[in-house]
């Protein structure tokens, strides 16, 4: 009984995704003309941002009913998951760095006024998701070889930030209504969550094999949620040719999808060595 009452929020938290991506999917739909079932009215964005906050809370139920004591980045176990997704990973954030450099040159070469803080942060973000892939590659390369530590390249450690960061900036120098552009407030939102997720991972690498923190636990949850939320509404549209309806569909939704992946595998990893210890 007391296991079934401890899944409850993960229940929850399940529910409140799949019903704001069914709705964000529906919004793109009624934008693209494709007849839905569901009616999409005006107050669907905020619906869809009630679901994310209650979304929130459940994670944060989740976390604080759960102990975690295995270490974050403890790879004895030699799981294939783990490793795949990070090369996956890697390689997402090296077509965001090509997709990038495509978007930089048709924005320079389009004969309009150049926004240089717009240009400088896709530029900054092309830089480092190159480096993020370098750095996505050594915590492979960990996984798979008990003789080789990401964690010795510190200044690597802070490639994704900076990526995240200069995509936010980038972000947050356009205008936008929350109203009428869901898709750009949600994904500014994720951008902070995968922000904060970093941060954790920075800190939780810092650490070595020290348990990993309910923080670190909670921007997992977050960001898987978040994550699904953003991108896979986007890849449906890319998938059925309707990609071009959105202004900012591109390669970084499957790095945001890869993102969100790569925490839940690792997050479940730490889980099943928990299970094992116990």
């Amino acid at each position: 009984m007391q296991k079934i009452k401890a899944k409850i929020p993960v229940f929850l938290m399940i529910i409140t995704v799949i019903s704001a991506c069914a709705l964000h999917l529906f919004q793109f739909f009624m934008q693209a003309d494709i007849p839905v079932s569901l009616p999409v009215n005006n107050n669907s964005p905020y619906v869809i941002y009630a679901l994310l906050f209650f979304n929130a809370v459940f994670a944060v139920i989740c976390c604080a009913k759960k102990e975690h004591t295995a270490g974050t980045f403890d790879f004895e176990s030699k799981r294939s998951s783990v490793f795949l997704s990070v090369v996956m990973l890697a390689a997402a954030f090296f077509y965001d760095f090509i997709h990038q450099g495509y978007n930089c040159y048709l924005y320079i070469s389009g004969g309009r006024f150049v926004e240089y803080s717009y240009i400088c942060s896709m530029i900054i973000s092309g830089i480092f998701a190159l480096v993020s892939c370098f750095y996505f590659i050594t915590l492979a390369m960990s996984a798979k070889n008990e003789s080789y530590d990401f964690r010795n390249f510190t200044f690597l450690h802070f490639a994704p930030v900076v990526w995240a960061f200069a995509k936010l900036v980038g972000m947050m120098v356009k205008i936008m209504d929350i109203r009428l552009n869901t898709e750009e407030f949600c994904e500014l939102i994720l951008l902070c969550v995968i922000l904060y997720f970093l941060f954790n991972m920075i800190t939780s690498v810092d650490k070595r094999d020290n348990p990993m923190s309910k923080s670190f636990v909670f921007s997992s949850y977050v960001l898987v949620s978040q994550s699904c939320v953003v991108a896979l509404p986007r890849i449906v549209m890319i998938f059925i040719g309707r990609g071009t309806l959105i202004d900012s569909a591109d390669f970084s939704s499957s790095t945001y999808m890869m993102l969100g992946i790569f925490a839940f595998i690792l997050l479940a990893d730490i889980n099943a060595k928990v299970n094992q210890k116990n």
